[in-house]
């Protein structure tokens, strides 16, 4: 009995400073877990903040001061009490870079190449709050987390498909399908206008899961998947029935229509306009049609009378060459490691061959009758290009994104002329004219003139306002913003008419003729205004671009992108 009292008295007080050393190392593993806890909630809220000012979601201006600040902001309301240094704030891109499912945050040298923030915190602290530090010492901790925060717009460069025509819409994809006497009711054009897709249904219509996987197919699935979506026995279904067995198609893919930027990273909800998606294929169609014609070019069965005072008729045909199609651009506000804006839009490169005949039958200050004027006029619309340049995330109460773009719109130019089958480039030539008829086939008076016309170029910087609504109505579906440069069209054409040479019966009598040749130079500048107003420009309307304007839209804008990763790994 004596040996196990002894031998009590010596465990007892041993179990009972195990028990109090185990509960104090519990308490402190419980203090270090809280801490590190509080320590990633301060960072967490401190980069949720400091991504608004990100270049993929800043605004028109974004510098690193701004993006600390916030940051600093965010972490002092949720508790943090250290130095300003404490945070350490970088900027940079949240990707997957070897594209195995684990993001990577990889910093860029220039803030406008962001689309995310880093935000790492260290502190040192004793191991036990309650046992000598000279015994456990100290540790560090360190938390990180990295969010990516950016807008994705959906942004193409159009003529504004308010003023599309259906008869000359119908005339071209007429010319397309090789279907003469095709048209389009005001019912198709309507539901065409007004027909945004989701990303999402095509790709599930696709059967596929990734952006990625839908762009390298071809553009008859593409029109097969948009039929299904904007319904199969609807008027648009059956226009899209036709384009998807329609002559080219199989060598046109979807990447040439939808530019989609950094495709992994684009939303299913992202939208994109039908009419812009249609006219696109069609122009892609054109651009393969027209190398098998002689002269390079696709006659549109668009023969237009456009009736002048001592004008009987002028009759046009109309040839078109595309050098380059229209494209919708769905991506991000930011530059990549080149430099280069990732989100470009394209309006149009097109080329018009407008072979007309104008019956005279009185010039203007004479009464004498007149022969026909064959006048080819060749036409270059100018288009341009436009860069995704700004987008301020929404916040708080408002739902609404601010988009800022620049546009580049390209000289535009009409000459009396042909067009270069090789490089579609527009050749002037002088018109040669036979005038005063006295005997059939014998022209009295000979005219050589030229016609040169011209908008020029600009370069402009345009931000959307108000802002684009983040969200869709259910009556009115998602919205569209349009901006109309305000520098081209028919206002800023610049055309002139010069008489080169005049002979009457083979006679140069110079000043005698100056009257009759004014009557002339006012009768051509009448014919091709009227041929600018008429049937140029609502032809290049409904192709997306202007004669030498250009018109940005945006048909979606969301930023559902939006992701926040602990402890992500840093790639410098």
């Amino acid at each position: 009995m004596n040996r196990q009292r002894g031998a009590l008295t010596f465990i007892v007080p041993l179990i009972m400073v195990t028990i109090v050393l185990f509960g104090t190392l519990a308490i402190d593993g419980a203090r270090l877990y809280s801490l590190r806890q509080e320590m990633q909630s301060q960072v967490n809220a401190a980069v949720t903040a400091a991504a608004d000012g990100v270049q993929t979601c800043g605004g028109q201006a974004v510098d690193m001061a701004t993006i600390r600040q916030r940051a600093l902001i965010a972490a002092r309301a949720q508790g943090f009490d250290g130095e300003d240094t404490a945070l350490v704030v970088r900027t940079g891109l949240l990707e997957d870079g070897d594209a195995d499912g684990e993001l990577e945050f990889r910093t860029v040298p220039f803030l406008d190449q962001s689309n995310a923030v880093h935000v790492s915190y260290q502190r040192s602290t004793r191991i036990s709050m309650l046992l000598p530090e000279s015994r456990l010492g100290r540790v560090d901790m360190e938390v990180s987390a990295a969010v990516r925060k950016e807008v994705v717009a959906t942004i193409s460069a159009s003529g504004g498909t308010l003023a599309v025509d259906s008869g000359i819409l119908g005339g071209l994809l007429g010319a397309v399908l090789d279907q003469p006497g095709y048209s389009l009711d005001p019912t198709s054009l309507s539901s065409l206008r007004n027909t945004t897709v989701r990303l999402g249904d095509l790709l599930n219509e696709l059967g596929v899961n990734t952006v990625a996987e839908i762009l390298p197919l071809g553009a008859d699935e593409l029109a097969g998947a948009l039929r299904s979506v904007a319904g199969a026995t609807s008027p648009v279904g059956d226009l899209l029935d036709d384009l998807a067995v329609s002559s080219g198609i199989e060598t046109v893919k979807i990447s040439d229509i939808l530019n989609v930027v950094e495709s992994a990273n684009v939303p299913a909800s992202s939208e994109f306009p039908l009419y812009d998606t249609v006219i696109s294929l069609v122009l892609n169609l054109v651009e393969e049609l027209q190398e098998s014609e002689s002269d390079g070019l696709l006659y549109l069965p668009l023969n237009v009378n456009l009736g002048l005072p001592g004008v009987a008729t002028v009759n046009a045909t109309v040839g078109l060459h595309v050098g380059k199609p229209s494209s919708i651009a769905i991506g991000p506000a930011r530059l990549d490691s080149d430099g280069e804006w990732v989100t470009q839009f394209y309006a149009p490169d097109i080329t018009l061959m407008i072979k007309s005949t104008v019956r005279v039958l009185s010039l203007p200050g004479a009464s004498v009758g007149v022969a026909d004027i064959n006048l080819p006029l060749a036409v270059n619309a100018g288009g341009g290009h436009g860069k995704l340049v700004s987008a301020r995330c929404a916040r708080g109460t408002d739902n609404d994104v601010l988009l800022g773009v620049d546009i580049e719109r390209e000289l535009a130019g009409i000459v009396s002329g042909q067009i270069n089958k090789d490089s579609g480039e527009i050749v002037s030539e002088p018109i040669e004219i036979g005038l005063l008829k006295l005997i059939p086939l014998l022209p009295v008076l000979e005219v050589r003139a030229t016609i040169d016309g011209a908008v020029p170029g600009m370069g402009e910087k345009v931000f959307f306002e108000p802002g684009y609504p983040l969200y869709c109505s259910e009556q009115e579906g998602c919205a569209e913003m349009s901006y109309q440069d305000s520098g081209g069209g028919l206002a800023g054409l610049d055309l002139n008419v010069d008489v080169d040479d005049a002979k009457l019966l083979g006679l140069n009598l110079g000043w005698l003729l100056n009257p009759l040749l004014n009557g002339l130079v006012t009768l051509l500048d009448d014919v091709v205004g009227l041929l600018a107003s008429g049937l140029i420009n609502p032809l290049l309307n409904t192709l997306g671009v202007g004669l030498g304007s250009i018109s940005v839209t945006v048909t979606g804008a969301n930023q559902n992108n939006i992701q926040l990763v602990e402890g992500v790994g840093l790639e410098d």
